[in-house]
């Protein structure tokens, strides 16, 4: 199961999102059904299963289960990083921890 952090360029402790967690986080190009939006969100797209949750300051931590390949993982947790610098206003990354 890949592993990813996600966060701000500039590591805001909690950068204002304007929208909920669910509408920051989740991909657009995908439908998603929320499982669970409270302290941690967790959605399933298709057989994938993804889980984020505010682990440290500054840092979305996000673990992708039942993803067909890597690379469809690492477009899925890109994709979240872009809708969170829409949310934010800002410019956002994301590394993948684990593989």
């Amino acid at each position: 199961m890949p592993e990813y952090t996600i966060s701000t360029a500039d590591g805001d402790d909690w950068p204002p999102l304007g929208v909920s967690r669910a509408e920051a986080l989740r991909p657009r190009s995908r439908q998603c059904e929320i499982l669970q939006d409270d302290a941690l969100l967790r959605f399933r797209t298709g057989s994938t299963t993804v889980e984020a949750s505010w682990e440290l300051a500054g840092t979305w931590y996000v673990h992708v289960d039942g993803a067909p390949s890597l690379e469809a993982a690492d477009r899925m947790v890109n994709e979240m990083a872009d809708r969170l610098g829409e949310a934010t206003g800002k410019q956002a990354v994301h590394h993948r921890v684990t593989d």
